[in-house]
């Protein structure tokens, strides 16, 4: 009897410290229910507001991010069969010579862009205004990011040729505009947008003809053309294609549109009626620089406003002649490089500075005392020779460098403020 009742009254125990536990639990649970509502209602407090702040309008303007970048532009890359020579090497083409003592000025841009002018075919075939592929090689080693393919030569060796040059300008690293390689080509690449230190530039290019030559029928997705009647009289404005290409650049929001236009006379500065028409045109319908080729002289350039906007031009230069040179007449060497700097910040696009720096595209002359093609930093060429430099140019070449220098203010048209110094 005792064993029983002791093992009665250990059970009994036992009870009860469980029973002791679970009203000590009950007690914790019930202190810690307030707390817990109290943090569940803060949390709820605080996640209304916080969705009412974020669906509120924002009294903040939006932060603009601060961009810039610098633009270089070349006219006609223009090099002849006799030219070419100069720079074969075996059975193979080196033109670095022809680029050295420019390649400092070239530097200096985010992106450079010229105006090829020509074909690029097989070494063993090249001629006047056919050019092997080392010389894009070469021209992607000085520094360009971009080359118009839309201008006299675009189909000298046929719609064939037209693709084979702007692929093998791609495959260079190189960027081509105003042409197209097929339907679908065009279709899925209408507008050439670089971007560019945070800027989106947008590239069109267009030709005023092909030396007379026309379009085989279907072929007519090749190229941007300004008239109607290229293979004629260069009268009938394209108006309806120029403002479609210019629409679809505007569709893609780009900070700037970028017109590349070979146009005008051949060894001519003047302006003509219907060059104006079109650029009128262009800067309607939302370009905001023109740059022009094909005359081979430095033509006229003027600003329209500083501010870049989507609806309004800024900026036209409408020849900035021969970058490299085959022609005859000397003034046809004298070349430019314009330097355009966009900025976008808070207050808009515009243009933050613009210049422009002479360049002269020598060859062989005892007169001048040249001995190979080369194309010269004129300012450099001009302050090497004043300063004694060993390797200075002739005292020929440096008057008629510095009488270039002056003529080059009149024929711009902006004077001293935009000529590098």
């Amino acid at each position: 009897m005792a064993y029983s009742h002791i093992n009665d009254l250990e059970e009994q125990l036992r009870q009860d410290r469980r029973l002791g536990k679970a009203r000590r639990r009950k007690r914790r649970l019930r202190r810690l229910i307030p707390v817990f509502l109290l943090l569940v209602l803060g949390a709820g407090i605080y996640f209304l507001v916080r969705g009412q702040r974020e669906s509120e309008p924002s009294t903040q303007p939006p932060a603009v991010e601060t961009a810039s970048a610098t633009i270089s532009f070349v006219g006609d890359i223009n090099l002849d069969r006799a030219s070419l020579e100069q720079f074969r090497s075996g059975a193979d083409y080196d033109f670095t010579p022809l680029f050295q003592r420019v390649l400092p000025r070239l530097a200096a841009a985010d992106l450079t862009v010229g105006n090829l002018e020509g074909s690029i075919v097989d070494p063993d075939r090249v001629g006047d205004h056919d050019y092997p592929p080392a010389l894009l090689r070469d021209l992607y080693n000085a520094g360009f990011d971009l080359l118009q393919t839309a201008n006299s030569y675009s189909i000298q060796n046929g719609i064939s040729g037209l693709s084979a040059t702007k692929e093998a300008v791609q495959a260079a690293g190189i960027d081509a505009v105003g042409t197209w390689t097929s339907p679908q080509d065009r279709e899925e690449n209408p507008v050439l947008v670089r971007e560019v230190n945070g800027l989106r530039i947008a590239f069109l290019a267009f030709t005023k003809g092909m030396n007379n030559m026309r379009l085989p029928d279907g072929a007519e997705y090749c190229v941007d053309l300004l008239y109607s009647d290229y293979d004629s009289n260069y009268s009938k404005i394209a108006r309806s294609a120029i403002a479609a290409s210019v629409e679809k650049a505007r569709l893609l929001a780009p900070d700037v549109i970028v017109a590349l236009v070979h146009w005008g006379s051949e060894y001519d500065r003047e302006v003509t009626e219907s060059q104006e028409e079109i650029a009128k045109l262009l800067f309607d319908q939302g370009v905001n620089l023109i740059v022009g080729s094909h005359s081979h002289y430095v033509g006229p350039m003027e600003f329209r406003s500083h501010s870049i906007t989507p609806m309004g031009g800024s900026f036209i230069a409408y020849s900035l002649g021969d970058f490299v040179s085959a022609s005859d007449s000397d003034s046809a060497r004298n070349g430019c490089v314009l330097s355009v700097t966009i900025q976008k910040d808070a207050d808009g696009v515009r243009i933050q500075d613009l210049r422009y720096a002479p360049t002269y595209s020598a060859a062989p002359s005892q007169e001048l005392g040249l001995v190979s093609c080369q194309v010269y930093d004129t300012l450099d060429a001009i302050s090497f020779y004043e300063s004694g430099y060993y390797d200075r140019i002739s005292d020929a070449l440096y008057e008629r460098l510095v009488s270039a220098v002056e003529r080059m203010k009149e024929q711009t048209g902006l004077g001293e403020q935009q000529a590098e110094k």
